[in-house]
């Protein structure tokens, strides 16, 4: 919970540096691009994948930008907090509660899958949710 746009930057990043230089490299290679100058094909590979993944991956965090709410104990039970999470395309995962934490992951096609993990931690006085805002604003309780 704590860090976890860091963490998805990183992993995004990564991800994205990986795949548009993998697939960059098989263009070239395809083409021929490779036989006429290799160190220059390279760092322009290199170059463009990170430009291109710094953009991409900024893009996807401002898209599915991440707030938190809180929702009255009051006002919602467990059980009917966890439908409604289902209802907007969350299911929880049993294994992952970090004390207490509950995660729920996105279920496409109801909840895109680059929304990240959205969490859940019961205070005295309230549920506190931590996810896209996108997926929360049509959370109704």
């Amino acid at each position: 919970m704590k860090h976890y746009t860091l963490l998805r930057f990183v992993k995004l990043n990564l991800y994205f540096f990986g795949m548009y230089g993998l697939l960059t490299a098989a263009w070239f290679g395809i083409t021929g691009r490779f036989s006429e100058e290799s160190t220059g094909a390279i760092n322009e590979i290199l170059v463009n994948a990170a430009i291109f993944s710094l953009l991409f991956t900024i893009a996807l965090l401002l898209w599915y930008r991440r707030t938190e709410v809180r929702i009255p104990v009051k006002s919602i039970s467990p059980k009917a907090l966890d439908q409604k999470l289902e209802e907007i395309g969350y299911e929880h995962i049993p294994g992952k509660d970090k004390g207490a934490v509950q995660v729920y992951k996105p279920r496409p096609p109801k909840a895109p899958a680059l929304a990240g993990r959205l969490f859940v931690q019961k205070s005295a006085n309230f549920y506190h949710l931590q996810g896209p805002v996108s997926q929360l604003k049509s959370l109704e309780v």
